[in-house]
């Protein structure tokens, strides 16, 4: 079973992008980029840059670098760094930050080193409300448009996991802890949903089962929020033994039936 994990970000990269760029008015839930540029040749129409998407929407410490291009286009004589920071809106994939941006609205040319715009992807409905800064002896730079390229390979991890529980057991074993650590390393950075669903076998009353099945899936929820997976994303359902995994008769202890399956939606 192969989990995909979300890019590490480097230390250095991620201190320079939150020194370097001006503050906006960030919300805990929502995208947000933080992009660099740096070495300017006079002449060009800007270089290639550095970024970084955050996902706070998902989850804790998810986030994606992604290169830029034409970050500059425009550049004056003097001015050797362009930093910019905002939030996205629009976003329903991480690779649908991908692609190229013109802008919509706002000041096309900072002045004083510092400005704002608004830069929309012609591919789709993802925005940028970015607040620009540049640095050195010029103005600022012409933001005539920008294009985006983050890596987001696709992940081959199941989108079905079972976990079973111990006789009359409520709480998250061993075994169980790394098929919910493996679900971490593959969802938690990603635009899906989990829904944990909480099963047990014939052996005892329906409505105990129930109750049961109702601990057991808040166990494996209080497992991923301790991870860090936003709450609003995971809903839980006590089935007890009115699904079960492998039919059997009533009064039946069946391991496979003490179980809380986990759905990627």
């Amino acid at each position: 079973m192969h989990a995909s994990r979300y890019f590490p970000v480097s230390a250095s990269l991620a201190l320079a992008l939150s020194a370097a760029a001006p503050a906006f008015a960030q919300t805990d839930s929502q995208p947000w980029v933080e992009m660099e540029s740096t070495s300017f040749n006079l002449g060009v129409g800007g270089q290639s840059g550095d970024g970084i998407l955050r996902l706070p929407n998902l989850g804790t410490n998810c986030a994606y670098p992604f290169k830029i291009s034409g970050f500059g286009a425009g550049i004056q004589v003097g001015v050797s760094r362009v930093s910019a920071t905002g939030p996205v809106k629009n976003l329903t994939r991480t690779a649908d930050l991908s692609g190229e941006y013109s802008a919509v609205q706002g000041e096309s040319t900072l002045i004083a080193g510092a400005g704002g715009i608004s830069m929309k992807n012609r591919a789709n409905s993802v925005t940028l409300d970015l607040k620009s800064r540049t640095e050195g002896l010029g103005l600022g730079f012409g933001a005539q448009g920008i294009t985006i390229r983050v890596n987001d390979p696709p992940t081959n991890a199941p989108r079905v996991y079972v976990l079973e529980f111990g006789f009359n057991k409520s709480w998250v074993g061993e075994e169980a802890r790394g098929a919910l650590a493996q679900i971490v390393n593959a969802w938690k950075c990603r635009y899906v949903n989990i829904e944990v669903v909480g099963h047990t076998d014939t052996v005892g009353k329906e409505d105990a089962n129930l109750e049961l099945a109702d601990k057991r899936s808040k166990s494996v929820r209080d497992y991923l929020l301790g991870a860090g997976v936003v709450p609003t994303r995971i809903a839980t359902r006590a089935a007890g033994e009115r699904e079960p995994l492998v039919p059997t008769g009533q009064g039946v202890r069946a391991r496979v039936n003490r179980a809380v399956v986990v759905f990627i939606r």
